[in-house]
């Protein structure tokens, strides 16, 4: 089965028509040219083992990374204090409900002993 689509004689295949079942079973990418070794590492390395420099892109791609870690941090910091703040709320609420309850008058007099 050829998916090539000809598009003014430049031929071209989309990764759509790849076998995505098969993909998602594997729990793999879409698109298997957004990841992986080809292009998270570097294209070579030094024998002295000097850093190599960032290849195209993919600086850009480390900060933006850096950009969602940042922003995910900050957001679950902002769950985690409206969490602790509406069990607070609730805490003092009942607080306040118990205190009310116990400044209401109290019957005067002696109470009757009931035997049990």
């Amino acid at each position: 089965m050829n998916f090539t689509v000809a598009i003014n004689k430049f031929h071209t295949s989309f990764p759509i028509y790849l076998d995505q079942k098969w993909r998602a079973v594997r729990n793999l990418t879409k698109n298997p040219n957004t990841t992986g070794p080809l292009v998270n590492l570097s294209d070579y390395s030094f024998k002295d083992n000097k850093p190599v420099p960032y290849a195209s892109r993919q600086l850009k791609r480390i900060q933006k990374h850096q950009e969602y870690m940042r922003k995910i941090i900050k957001l679950v910091g902002e769950i985690d204090f409206a969490v602790e703040r509406h069990n607070r709320l609730l805490k003092e609420k009942e607080e306040q409900e118990q205190k009310i309850l116990d400044s209401q008058l109290k019957p005067k007099g002696v109470l009757p002993i009931i035997n049990q």
